[in-house]
């Protein structure tokens, strides 16, 4: 799975082939199919692994006791910060969000939920919740492209969180005191050395 994750962010998911990953894991060809019953299953098993791995850091995040302001600006920071730690996460993710649906749909649907949660909390104020999931989504993902190409600064995912809230409808002064709240210590080993 690990030489499978690494490929993919190395490539995406466009022209991975078994002999690839048996080659990058020293395994022989024939020992994969011992694991997996095809590349489209040992890609699918190592996608399921990483959204749970992202789930785990959410879950983490929503531990600290923070309000919803103050969660969403931790997710979207902690988001960046994996891929400055470990930039292979972060090429995954780009590759996968660019060449698959299966992690693109589950970060829609995460971005949805927290979003439409904030606007029935009445702390996000936004005319449209799509737009808005969109845009967000759209600076995860640019954010992630310059942290992991090393064109962002340390301060790179807080001006990422303020702006999203600030495109969310949250006040300048509650945007200042949910970024100044310390960011917990959430992010756990990297993806799949953990295993």
């Amino acid at each position: 799975m690990k030489a499978t994750y690494e490929i993919i962010a190395r490539r995406g998911l466009e022209g991975l082939v078994i002999q690839d990953i048996t080659e990058a894991a020293d395994v022989g060809y024939g020992s994969f199919y011992n694991h997996f019953s095809s590349k489209e299953a040992i890609v699918d098993a190592v996608i399921e692994a990483a959204l749970a791995h992202a789930a785990a850091l959410y879950g983490r995040v929503a531990a600290t006791g923070a309000d919803r302001v103050e969660t969403f600006a931790m997710e979207l920071r902690s988001c960046l910060e994996m891929s400055r730690i470990d930039p292979v996460w972060g090429w995954f993710i780009i590759r996968t969000m660019l060449s698959g649906q299966q992690i693109r749909l589950a970060t829609a649907e995460r971005l949805k939920r927290s979003i439409e949660g904030g606007i029935a909390a009445g702390v996000f104020v936004v005319e449209d919740a799509e737009m808005a999931r969109h845009t967000v989504g759209g600076l995860l993902i640019l954010g992630t492209v310059k942290i992991v190409n090393d064109e962002a600064g340390p301060d790179y995912p807080r001006r990422v969180a303020e702006t999203a809230l600030r495109l969310l409808g949250v006040s300048a002064d509650r945007i200042e005191t949910a970024l100044d709240r310390p960011m917990p210590d959430v992010i756990a080993a990297p993806f799949l050395e953990a295993s």
